[in-house]
């Protein structure tokens, strides 16, 4: 009781009371105390200090250093010099192209050189073909349900590694030239995919169908197809993944050249020397793999 009688008349230390009365007593007679007037000249030593570390540092970034003006200056240059370097060539290569424009039409070249020169613009696919052939077409399945267009499930889409199947097959069942939708194939083409988009040679193709036109003679190439894993592999997707596709033949195609090709080698020929001969067109670069497999991976 007397602990509870202390606690509930006297709630305040006794010393903290006496503090509570010396500062009372000081505020009346009006004289600052000593730790007050010390933490005020301390922030305003602080503050004082700050300000001029702030200075200076703000100078010092303003200020120009020598050696960052210097290599500015040295890369402005160079920058400069290659951009004209790039004018120049690209001028020299207009004109060299130009020329060679003219020797092949001008009738300037032996007769056995401007056939040979004609056939590799034929094989390498520079220029536009026409002729009869098969035409492979893959469409996007539902997934067993009923889905609007571009809305099919991702284990129901056709993919990269589909077209590059059907693309080699065809090469290998005697095609001679091929085009997926409208985008001609070269020795060189890459059919790839970004995300849901399937690329070649970085031109995005327009699903949910995607046309693969081949010439070359049809009978033979259907018969070399029909041989090939290139129809049982078609029987797979449609039957596991109710990707649809249909194998055609027409008798008048017309596929698109792909540009001129990018000149990476070349040499002198020698005086007397026969013409090189054509070479065949090889197949769409890049490996298939099976899709359970690619699902798993």
């Amino acid at each position: 009781m007397t602990l509870l009688r202390e606690v509930t008349e006297r709630p305040l230390d006794p010393g903290y009371a006496e503090m509570a009365r010396r500062r009372a007593e000081e505020g009346a007679a009006g004289a600052p105390s000593g730790r007050s007037v010390r933490s005020v000249v301390t922030l305003l030593l602080v503050a004082v200090l700050l300000g001029a570390v702030t200075v200076v540092a703000v100078r010092d970034l303003r200020a120009p250093r020598p050696t960052v003006a210097e290599g500015r200056t040295v890369l402005m240059e160079q920058i400069q010099e290659r951009s004209a370097e790039v004018e120049s060539l690209s001028a020299r290569a207009t004109a060299l192209g130009s020329e060679v424009d003219g020797l092949q039409s001008g009738g300037l070249l032996p007769s056995a050189l401007q056939e040979v020169n004609e056939l590799d613009r034929l094989v390498s696919g520079e220029v536009p073909v026409e002729g009869p052939g098969m035409v492979v077409s893959l469409t996007d399945g539902s997934g067993g349900g009923l889905v609007e267009p571009g809305d099919a499930p991702a284990e129901s889409r056709v993919r990269d590694a589909d077209v590059q199947f059907v693309v080699n097959e065809l090469w290998a069942a005697g095609a001679e030239a091929i085009a997926v939708n409208d985008e001609r194939l070269t020795s060189l083409s890459a059919i790839r995919n970004a995300g849901d988009a399937i690329l070649v040679d970085l031109q995005p193709l327009n699903g949910p169908t995607y046309t693969i036109e081949a010439i070359g003679d049809p009978e033979d190439m259907q018969v070399e197809f029909a041989r090939s894993a290139g129809l049982g592999f078609l029987q797979l997707l449609s039957a596991e993944y109710d990707i649809k596709n249909e194998v055609s033949t027409s008798e008048g195609m017309h596929l698109p050249g792909a540009g001129s090709p990018t000149l990476r080698w070349a040499r002198v020929p020698q005086s007397g020397a026969t013409p090189p001969t054509a070479g065949a067109s090889t197949g769409t670069t890049g490996t298939t793999q099976d899709r359970s497999e690619e699902d798993n991976g």
